[in-house]
């Protein structure tokens, strides 16, 4: 908080970097025959919109189509308005769906969404009968030795907490405990600076996956679609580019960076918040594009 120096130990919501724990775990299920990547979501989502021509490889790919509800004015309004209020998914999917309308026909583009992200939440948990706080803790935490990362019961974080800030309601003020649900499940995962770097290996060596889900959980399957290129590409919940596996989080305050460069082992992590000055949303992720350059000087990131 203000006044308190800010230390490495200290827990912060991670936002995106837990896109890449929804990937894996996806992919974990599909080792265990437990979900197929090409079912599509309609026997848990009957009625939703698309629900019968989207897949769980569609969802994890941002290729399914639905609106970001971010991008939904009423949404916005009411969520910056009521900083502590919560959202439930139901909610949150509404936003996308209820005009009937779809970025584009699932499958045929992509672009990031984060209701494709609640979806795919959802749908793990109703395909599983499990909770993603159960199946968190029982695939990635406890065998990966993540004893500072976390699914939250409430709005609350573990101590020591790093406080965040923002000037988004046209004041500066302390947005810690600002409410995250409507980040959903890709939003909701507390960690540190120490277990984030303990993940970066994991995740970018595939250690929990067979070779072949690892291959596909990275591959450059969306070049060609949207704004994806060669040289920088979305792929599993996350960012590929020039042999960096790359997620730029920011929510309530916190604006974070992660990077994992698969030739030479490399891990970033890094977490920003705002000073009384700052214009600056994104400080973390061009922090790390600098550091990057002098890491692989030959190799930046692309986007």
């Amino acid at each position: 908080m203000t006044g308190v120096p800010a230390r490495t130990d200290m827990h912060y919501r991670i936002g995106g970097i837990a896109e890449t724990f929804m990937s894996t775990l996806l992919l974990i299920l599909v080792k265990n025959q437990r979900i197929d990547l090409d079912w599509t979501i309609a026997k848990w989502f009957p009625g939703l919109l698309g629900a019968d021509q989207v897949t769980f490889r569609m969802l994890v790919a941002n290729t399914a189509g639905y609106i970001d509800y971010v991008t939904v004015k009423d949404f916005v309004d009411l969520q910056e308005s009521q900083p502590f209020r919560a959202f439930t998914d139901d909610e949150l999917i509404n936003y996308s769906v209820r005009d009937g309308k779809m970025n584009f026909a699932p499958g045929t583009s992509q672009q990031y969404s984060h209701t494709d992200n609640v979806i795919l939440g959802q749908a793990i948990e109703r395909a599983t009968g499990e909770s993603i706080k159960e199946l968190y803790n029982e695939n990635l935490f406890v065998r990966s030795g993540m004893k500072d990362t976390y699914f939250p019961d409430n709005q609350n974080i573990r101590n020591p907490v790093l406080h965040a800030f923002s000037s988004e309601r046209g004041v500066y003020e302390d947005c810690t405990y600002w409410n995250p649900s409507w980040g959903s499940t890709p939003g909701l995962p507390i960690s540190n600076l120490a277990d984030v770097g303990k993940w970066g290996p994991i995740l970018g060596t595939g250690r929990l996956l067979t070779p072949e889900l690892f291959r596909e959980q990275i591959a450059p399957t969306s070049v060609g679609l949207g704004k994806n290129r060669p040289d920088a590409y979305f792929a599993f919940g996350f960012a590929v580019s020039n042999g960096w596996i790359l997620q730029n989080p920011s929510i309530n305050g916190y604006s974070g960076a992660f990077g994992y460069n698969m030739p030479n082992g490399v891990t970033i992590t890094l977490e920003t918040t705002k000073g009384v000055g700052s214009t600056d949303d994104d400080a973390a992720f061009e922090i790390l594009r600098e550091v990057v350059k002098y890491v692989t000087p030959n190799s930046p990131i692309a986007f």
